[in-house]
């Protein structure tokens, strides 16, 4: 394995990532972190600063350490409970989303998200989302923990046949420790696991806690999430939750499903795992409205256009559209083949080449153009 050569320790503090066009901020303090490695992580936090409101700093620390041969990286949230404001009592949200909420800083000298990255993963550092074929896309890898850091995580546990929400403990992640104090969790949710639903026995916050139906739910491959905003983004479907026969502790019940939204779908960067030369730069239109519904509010024109990584022009007109929609590539210069996707990643309509198409049949909603042969993508809104 191909390693990035390290520069001892590394720390630079309170960088500011966000510029007038983003809507949050973030700072972050890198331990461990080449200067490259430092660049692809800000691009990450700069991608989610153009996504997410926030009028409190998020405040990020970054480490790498190593993690073992199957982990690319971990991360925990700081949190808050029982905030003056906070939307659902006894519930535990990420202190980067409590801030958020409030409009004031609740963990003052505290970092609001510590993020732990492999430093044995062989590393593709470059923000053209263009790894290598053995090369792990650091930009996907951080934009994806700072998902978790930012609250699309959970508190659940499972220890023999008794499944829980809100006993993790810091030993639980031994030898790793955070940078502020491990909270007292008492045994309650937190608001991700609020949206939590089996479909056998309902929600997993109405179950016994602990307890073995609980336990069962978690590893039974039928749990959804089930917020309102996610679901009307997905033609009502709520989206599956990653929860296998075997017990992941960080992974089950954190994640989107692995096999319904594999490499390629755009909803794939919250699944649990990543693949060596493949990139994804944006969270998919199923983790933003998730991040609606567990209390985030999105920067003014986010769901309607989306940053497209490539180095040749993908244009689509007009957006809006009711019939026609119009598809360029490369100035024109090149006819690919492609599909469109509804938001859940399903294709609905495949064309031979580009030019204008009709997309009259379209329910509304938001939709995305796939090229077949490249990574090039964009969104539109049927009207």
């Amino acid at each position: 394995m191909a390693l990035s050569r390290l520069v001892g320790t590394l720390i630079v503090a309170g960088v500011a990532l966000a510029q007038s066009s983003h809507a949050a901020t973030f700072t972050v303090t890198h331990v461990n972190s080449t200067a490259a490695q430092a660049t692809a992580i800000e691009h990450a936090a700069e991608i989610w600063g153009g996504i997410l409101e926030s009028a409190v700093p998020i405040k990020v620390r970054v480490t790498f350490f190593p993690l073992g041969a199957n982990a690319l990286g971990i991360t925990f949230p700081n949190g808050r409970r029982d905030f003056s404001g906070a939307p659902l009592p006894q519930t535990w949200y990420a202190t980067a989303l409590a801030n958020s909420i409030t409009g004031t800083e609740l963990n003052t000298g505290e970092s609001d998200i510590d993020i732990f990255l492999n430093i044995t993963a062989s590393w593709y550092t470059g923000t053209d989302g263009n790894p290598g074929a053995g090369e792990y896309d650091l930009v996907s890898v951080a934009l994806h923990e700072l998902g978790h850091g930012l609250g699309f995580v959970g508190l659940s546990k499972k220890m023999g046949n008794q499944g829980s929400l809100g006993t993790l403990q810091a030993s639980d992640f031994a030898p790793l420790t955070t940078s502020f104090p491990w909270p007292q969790l008492d045994t309650l949710p937190g608001i991700f696991d609020r949206y939590l639903n089996d479909l056998q026995d309902g929600p997993l916050t109405m179950m016994a806690n602990p307890g073995t139906v609980l336990g069962s739910a978690m590893t039974g491959h039928q749990i959804y999430f089930n917020g309102p905003l996610v679901m009307a983004a997905n033609a009502g479907n709520a989206p599956r939750i990653y929860a296998p026969t075997t017990y992941a502790l960080g992974s089950s019940c954190v994640h989107l499903n692995e096999a319904t939204y594999p490499v390629g779908n755009p909803n794939e960067l919250m699944t649990p795992f990543s693949s060596p030369g493949a990139a994804n730069h944006w969270p998919g239109p199923l983790c933003i409205a998730m991040m609606q519904d567990i209390g985030w509010t999105l920067a003014p024109g986010v769901g309607f256009a989306e940053n497209v990584e490539t180095t040749e022009a993908l244009q689509i007109w007009p957006i809006p559209t009711e019939d026609l929609l119009n598809i360029n590539f490369g100035g024109g210069t090149r006819n690919g083949s492609g599909t469109i996707t509804d938001a859940g990643g399903r294709v609905v309509l495949a064309f031979p080449r580009c030019g204008p198409i009709s997309v009259a049949a379209l329910e509304p909603g938001a939709y995305f153009v796939r090229l077949d042969e490249t990574r090039v993508h964009a969104r539109f809104i049927k009207q």
